[in-house]
């Protein structure tokens, strides 16, 4: 993990002391937020203060685990910690999701950004989201919910899924958050396609 030599906004830089409570603070976060001890004061008190409103980390990569075994993997080029006004972590860059049932792949997520409330344990992905399962099902839309408190994701905004048979154009979209059970809450359209598919 490499961390940003300055906080933007104040041009202020971090001390070594600081750096490393802010990366142990990363590890812990998404550690308690994967065993759903989401005690945002416990978390809170692992960062250490600065006089900044931001702390920004480069190439990041966070692990969620269910006892021995790995739930999710989170990567992002960039993300920012609003550590005043806000209680958010932001993609800028976008964010890569990888789902996993104890060790195999069973789908992958990204998104052009992404906002991760920090009390409610929401991450609202926009832009470009694409989401593809362990049966080569896909499903693109512009905005999507990922609850990791309850293990879903949903939206109330366009959706299009491509199944190996058939692409289905629809309004809000419910799934366990690996999208491998999933309902179109409305669907406008059934097109009929051939398309192989495969995890990008």
């Amino acid at each position: 993990m490499k961390v940003a030599p300055s906080i933007s906004g104040n041009n202020k830089s971090f001390i070594p002391c600081r750096l490393c409570c802010f990366i142990l603070g990363w590890c812990a976060l998404f550690l308690l937020s994967s065993c759903q001890e989401n005690d945002m004061a416990k978390v809170k008190s692992m960062f250490n203060e600065t006089d900044a409103d931001m702390e920004v980390a480069d190439s990041v990569r966070f692990t969620y685990k269910e006892g021995a075994y790995i739930r999710a993997v989170v990567t992002g080029k960039t993300v920012r910690r609003y550590t005043k006004t806000q209680n958010k972590l932001e993609f800028p860059d976008g964010l890569l999701v990888k789902f996993y049932d104890q060790l195999k792949l069973i789908s992958v997520m990204k998104a052009d950004y992404a906002e991760h409330n920090e009390e409610e344990q929401l991450i609202k992905v926009t832009g470009n989201v694409y989401m593809e399962n362990a049966r080569y099902e896909t499903m693109e839309t512009q905005e999507l919910i990922w609850s990791i408190r309850n293990k879903r994701v949903y939206t109330d905004k366009p959706i299009k899924i491509k199944t190996t048979d058939n692409t289905i154009y629809g309004f809000g979209f419910d799934s366990d958050e690996d999208f491998s059970n999933y309902t179109i809450r409305k669907v406008t359209g059934i097109v009929a396609v051939d398309d192989a598919q495969g995890f990008k």
